[in-house]
């Protein structure tokens, strides 16, 4: 069976951003204006919670730290507490893609 397909224009989305979206925006900013510097950034009730957020920072999952691999992200446990500490590096150079593929192959 054959499959019809329609090309046209993406709808604009009906979604309003999330103030997740935006949460850390200033903080991010913050970061931006003193480069390669290291700040505590936040403290967390338990030391996975804290190791997840900087996880989520240099993967570029929480939208304020994109893209991926701009900031550096760190957890540390210092009087009991954890922290997350965070430093703006610069985006990431990615890969020169040849034939479509990031490793030059025939994808």
């Amino acid at each position: 069976m054959a499959h019809t397909v329609h090309f046209e224009d993406l709808p604009t989305s009906s979604r309003s951003p999330s103030a997740a979206s935006h949460r850390y925006s200033e903080t991010a900013q913050i970061l931006k204006s003193k480069p390669m510097k290291w700040a505590r950034i936040l403290q967390r009730a338990r030391r996975g919670d804290a190791a997840t957020t900087a996880y989520q920072i240099r993967k570029g999952i929480l939208a304020a730290f994109r893209p991926a691999g701009s900031f550096e992200a760190k957890s540390r446990t210092k009087d009991g507490n954890y922290y997350v500490y965070a430093r703006y590096v610069g985006p990431k150079e990615s890969a020169p893609r040849v034939n479509g593929s990031p490793d030059g192959g025939d994808a």
